[in-house]
């Protein structure tokens, strides 16, 4: 099955931010169970969205190479920009609800709140993401610079892994700053370069893989992660790649699978799903403190998708005008 455009990246990206929202969201209703257990790998679309990222910026690299203050202005406009307003009304939020907010707002909008592990996540359990995502802007001249040497990608897993190990042996497997530091997804990242790279240089020459391939692949990934998960330390430093490989597959099925209507729905998902990954934590949160625990959760669900979604889509139309 050849890839039509771009069309499965779209939806990979709508996909996994689908997931982590739903995560998210059934976290906060406190659900447990089987669905408990769903959602939480949900979470792992984190990987396919890095990988993602890896792709459309080094496709965009290859198409029109950009000098690195001009990559950056380009990148921060999209990516900091949104995510400041945000913070900004998420502290006006906060400082409603009686809670801490000045060095939560200056931590996000100064950027030192990715090295503060009590800041990372103070203005939302999300906004981690943003720190790594802007770590990789950061390093973007030195990232080209690896994947060109031959083997890049190779070099990346080693680093990456590397860098897990030593996250474990100082002990700060948990802490969000280390965890999440850009290196920890590198090879993810490389990797979507390298798809870019395969896909300029000959686009029929990527293909979404076969059932026979995806199927075992999928019960791999997925039995992998959750055994690498039990079995704790230091198994569990490394559950990055078979989290990848099981959600990506699953993904993949989905999408080979063919529901147009559900595909279509993922791949315009897209086009605002930075909005929807920022906008969401705040809308639930409000959500929540008027009605989260005077109505059924089913009508709260549903409730808090439809009013996140809807406003990331306003959200997302203010910045691209």
């Amino acid at each position: 099955m050849k890839m039509r455009k771009l069309d499965v990246v779209n939806f990979l990206r709508g996909y996994s931010i689908s997931t982590i929202v739903i995560m998210h969201l059934v976290g906060m209703l406190g659900i447990s169970g089987i669905w408990e257990k769903a959602a939480a790998f949900g979470g792992a679309g984190v990987h396919v969205f890095i990988l993602c990222s890896g792709f459309g910026l080094y496709l965009s690299y290859l198409r029109k190479p950009l000098g690195y203050i001009a990559f950056l202005k380009k990148r921060f406009t999209r990516i900091y920009m949104p995510m400041a307003v945000l913070c900004v009304a998420t502290a006006v939020w906060m400082a409603c609800m009686g809670r801490e907010w000045f060095m939560p707002l200056w931590g996000n909008l100064l950027l030192f709140k990715m090295f503060v592990p009590e800041l990372e996540s103070s203005m939302g359990g999300q906004m981690w993401f943003v720190s790594t995502i802007i770590q990789f802007y950061l390093a973007w001249p030195l990232i080209v610079k690896l994947f060109n040497i031959r083997g890049g990608v190779k070099l990346a897993l080693i680093i990456s892994l590397l860098w897990s190990t030593t996250v474990g042996l100082l002990g700060y497997a948990e802490e969000r700053v280390w965890n999440s530091f850009f290196l920890q997804y590198l090879w993810e990242f490389c990797l979507g370069m390298k798809m870019a790279e395969i896909y300029h240089g000959n686009p029929k020459a990527l293909e979404v893989p076969r059932w026979k391939c995806l199927l075992p692949l999928c019960m791999a990934g997925v039995g992998l992660t959750g055994i690498m998960g039990f079995a704790g330390w230091p198994w569990k430093l490394y559950n990055d790649i078979p989290s990848l490989v099981g959600y990506m597959s699953l993904a993949l099925i989905i999408y080979k699978v063919g529901i147009k209507p559900l595909n279509r729905l993922l791949e315009w998902t897209n086009r605002f799903s930075y909005e929807w990954y920022l906008v969401h934590m705040l809308v639930f949160d409000i959500i929540f403190y008027y009605i989260g625990h005077n109505a059924p959760i089913a009508v709260v669900f549903v409730l808090c998708l439809l009013l996140s979604y809807s406003t990331a889509i306003a959200y997302s139309r203010i910045w691209s005008k």
